[in-house]
This record gives C-alpha cells, structure tokens and sequence, in this order.
C-alpha cells in the first residue's frame, strides 16, 4: 500500500472529490469560451463546464498493459519495484510447467510495458528450484518481495523427500542472479513454521505422516530501515500432539549470508493460531504497517457451519495486538479474544466468507476481501437487509474491521457491514465470482483482481465498500483473456498510486498481466 504523497490527493480530493480509473467513463465536454473582457482590464467570467460525455462501457477502460507470457504459467507473486534504477520495472514470481514432472519456480522482471526485461538473468525469468523431490503442488511460488537494498526475496513451497513440503526463500540479485553466498548450497534457507526440516521424525505419525507448509505471501517491514521480512502461510500444527492445520506469520532478519528468525518477534519463533479442537485454520495474504511494524493476517476457518473470516492482528512484537478486534461470531473457532475478529455476516442463510487479502485505510480501518456465498446454494432467499440473489456459485465478498475494538464487522461499510458481488442469473458462462487479492488505492477505494462470471475481471469499490458506477458502469471492469483464460489473482499498486497491475493463477497456454492506469482527479477552477 503506498503511503507516500497522500497530502498531494488529498489536496486533490478537495477540489475534484475522487481519483478515477482513467477511460472508464466518458470525457468532460470541453470548457466554454471566456467571457467578454471587463472594464480596466479586469477578467470576464469563465464560460460554463461543458456536459460530460456519455459513459464509455468497458470498451474504454483505460488499459496501460495487457500482454500474455509464455514464461511461466502461473505469476501469483507480483509487486513493483521502488529501487533505482529498476524502479517502477514490475517483479513476478510463480512457476512454468503444467505437471509436476515439468513443473519449476520462476521469478521475473517486466517492463512497465509488461514484456520480459531481459537485462534481468537471461530472458527476463530464472528458474528455481527448491527441492529435487517432485509432489502435488510443489515448486510454487505465490509471493516475492523486493528489499529496501534491492535485492528481491522469493518464496517457494517445495515437495520434501520424506513427505510433506517445505517453505524456502531465495535471495536474487537485480541482475536475475542467486545471491553469491547466500543460504545453503543451493542458494535458500528454511522458513520454519511449525516444524523444521531436521525434526520431521518426530512428527506424530511419521515416516507415514509429514508435516506440510505452503507460504501465501511475504512483505517487507518498512518500519525498519533493515531488511527484514514477515511471511504468513499455513501448515501442519507444530505442537507434537496434533496434524490438523495451523495458521503461521514469521518474521525473518535478512543478512548477508541467509536469514535468521527475529528474536524479537514472538521470542524467535513463527506466531501460531490453531483455534479450538482440530479445525483446518487457513491463511491467505498479510499486510505489515510501514509505520510501526504492526501486522495483519487474513484467512478463515470453517467451524462445520460454513467458512468464517478470521482476520488476526498482530503487534510489532509478535504478540497479538490487544486494540483490535476482539469480536468472535463462532465460538467453535475461537472465543471473543482481543487480537483477532471473527466474522461471517451470511451465516444467517447458511452462507459463508473467505478472506483472501487485506489493507489498510486511511482512517486507520482494515479491508478484507474474499469469496464465498451470500446464501446456501438450496437457500429459499437472502433474509438481509438489501437482500442478495441465492448463491449458484462463489460470490466476491469484502468487509471492513474498524480500528480498536469492536462488537462486529462495521455496519457502515457495503450493504449494512457486507459486499457480496454477484453474477447470478445475468448470463455469463458461469455465475463464479472470486475476490483473490486486493490493493487500497490513495483516495481509499478498493480495487479487487478476480473472477466475475467465470471470466477474469476486476471490481472497483467506492471507499466504503460500494461498486464504483463511475468505472465502466457498474465498479466491474470485464477483462476476457485470448489464450489465457485463467482469473487473477496477483494484485499490486504502482509506487506513485497510478497504476494498478493483475496477473494470472495457472494456466495451460501461459500467464498474463494487465496493468490499468489510475490517473489523480482532475481539478477544476473557478
């Protein structure tokens, strides 16, 4: 999220009211002509404002990039550079190959205009691998991370030769280069959730059981001016008693020669979040403050009654964070506890939410977005206020915690403390919508990458959760793919705020990224 030049919108905003996505809706009417000269030389009066023009649809939404890759086939990980001189140059991550014999990480740099830079290793991509072991998801990469010193961290979950998976980061050089004498012999260090590579003996159940971790994002915390970076991810409870899945959020120190854990974030080791009994705890994206090092972690956990939203906050310690939260709607997941929220508003007509990403505001609220259902898919009928269409297929979801404690999700964000956007009955391929990342932009509206009516698509929500007429009619901006075809699921925010950029989840033909201009308001005078 950019923090920088926020007294330049908002000085902006007072005159204009709004940043809007450049080309999704028509173009003001020119300015009249200037009144007659008055007497003694003063100015004669402005003509009037031209009408504005009619919308533009989606056919002009203003899209800055939009360009297939035949270089890897999912780029889950993105993120802009900010570093000279490859600033505002676009890294990527994810992996080529569409089987696990085929299958290997990959990390890239783009240019602004979305093609390979190929100052960057050999092709603009390099290969990693993690492991030699091949498994059932391994060799992914969902995130990567550029350092304050420029170097970019990469995660990547690999298949473990006793079973199981690990998490591992990679230190790559500006050039597309492994670190020179950086972690083991293969260029990686361990991430540790709950157990390390070494103890997997001691794992219950083993040989037969192994523990599996799998790393969702990782962010630079900026409130240092040391590279240090947290990870969030998920994987095998830690405690030697339990294998049911746990939530993880791990702070590292970035050195020379590897990575340790921080030993001052929760007395060294992963922050853990298990909830009650044996449930399947998942985590998604994080979001580390630039400010003081506080930390939010999205996810969810279904109790047996449908997904809830947990969303857990953290102090820089690594200590929960005692002024957030503090609400539970399930207590079969955790008890009301200050540090976490618990939500899901569509449990009334047996729906549910899953979080998937979240940001921060600038009144200090945390958004959350996600999918799930409004209603049962055998539902008679949404009973909330404002009502929804009963649930065919996923539906996109957001919703907003304020800051400090709180009874429950915030009424006044969405329709009454809930968004749920959906495609049913409108005719497209499939009634699918899917929220999958999310970034906040400078005037704090929302910008969602995902699926909507099983065709890849973006939403823009108005800061207080509502769909954005003002872009492309409806907040929807519809981005049909060639030969790619696969929803988005990266998402990430230009340095300056200008720019918004998407790319794909796994795809047979390639991946994709589009990169839509966000242009500041434009500002009138009297």
């Amino acid at each position: 999220m950019v923090t920088a030049g926020r007294s330049y919108w908002a000085a902006l905003l007072i005159t204009a009211g709004g940043m809007l996505l450049a080309g999704c809706e028509g173009d003001d009417g020119s300015t009249g002509p200037a009144g007659a000269q008055g007497p003694a030389g003063a100015q004669g009066a402005t003509g009037a404002v031209g009408a504005a023009g009619p919308d533009g649809g989606n056919s002009n939404v203003d899209l800055a990039v939009d360009n297939e890759l035949t270089q890897a086939n999912d780029l889950r990980g993105l993120t802009f550079a900010t570093v000279a001189p490859h600033a505002n140059k676009i890294y990527v991550s994810g992996h080529v190959g569409n089987d696990d014999a085929t299958r290997q990480a990959v990390v890239g740099r783009l240019f602004a205009d979305g093609t390979p830079d190929t100052s960057f290793a050999t092709d603009g991509f390099l290969e990693l691998e993690a492991t030699a072991t091949e498994g059932s998801g391994d060799e992914n990469s969902y995130a990567l991370a550029e350092l304050q010193s420029g170097d970019v961290i990469v995660t990547v979950t690999g298949a473990d030769a006793d079973g199981g998976s690990s998490v591992y980061m990679f230190r790559v050089t500006p050039d597309g280069a492994l670190a020179a004498g950086w972690g083991d012999a293969d260029g990686k260090v361990e991430v540790v959730f709950g157990t390390a590579n070494a103890d997997n003996g001691t794992f219950p159940g083993a040989p037969a059981a192994a523990p599996g971790d799998v790393a969702w994002d990782v962010q630079v915390d900026r409130s240092v001016e040391a590279d240090r970076v947290v990870l969030f991810g998920f994987g095998s409870a830690g405690d030697g008693v339990r294998t049911d899945r746990d939530r993880y959020v791990a702070r590292y120190v970035i050195t020379a020669t590897g990575a340790d854990a921080d030993p001052d974030f929760n007395g060294g080791s992963a922050f853990s979040f298990a909830g009650t009994g044996t449930l399947t705890d998942n985590a998604r994206r994080g979001f580390v403050d630039p400010l003081d090092g506080t930390i939010v972690s999205a996810g969810y956990t279904d109790p047996g009654a449908g997904e809830h939203v947990v969303l857990i906050k953290l102090t820089a310690a690594g200590a929960l964070d005692d002024t957030f939260g503090g609400f539970s709607q399930s207590e079969a997941i955790v008890a009301a506890t200050p540090g976490i929220a618990v939500f899901n508003p569509f449990e009334v007509d047996g729906g549910f939410a899953e979080s998937y990403a979240v940001g921060k505001q600038s009144d200090g609220s945390y958004v959350t977005v996600g999918y799930g259902g409004a209603t049962a898919t055998d539902s008679t009928g949404s009973t909330i206020p404002g009502g929804y269409e009963v649930t065919i297929r996923q539906d996109m979801v957001a919703f907003r915690v304020v800051s400090g404690l709180a009874a429950e999700e915030e009424l006044s964000f969405g329709n009454g403390g809930h968004l749920a956007v959906q495609s049913e009955g409108k005719g497209f391929p499939s009634a699918e919508d899917r929220g999958r990342h999310m970034v906040i932009l400078p005037d704090d509206r929302i910008v969602v990458a995902g699926r909507f009516g099983g065709n890849p698509a973006a939403f823009v929500l108005t800061a207080d959760g509502l769909l954005d007429a003002r872009v492309a009619g409806d907040g929807i901006i519809e981005l049909p793919g060639d030969a790619v075809t696969s929803q988005f699921f990266g998402a990430a925010l230009s340095p300056d705020g200008t720019r918004v950029a998407l790319t794909t989840n796994s795809d047979s033909a390639g991946s994709r990224i589009v990169v839509i201009k966000a242009t500041p308001p434009e500002v009138t005078t009297q």
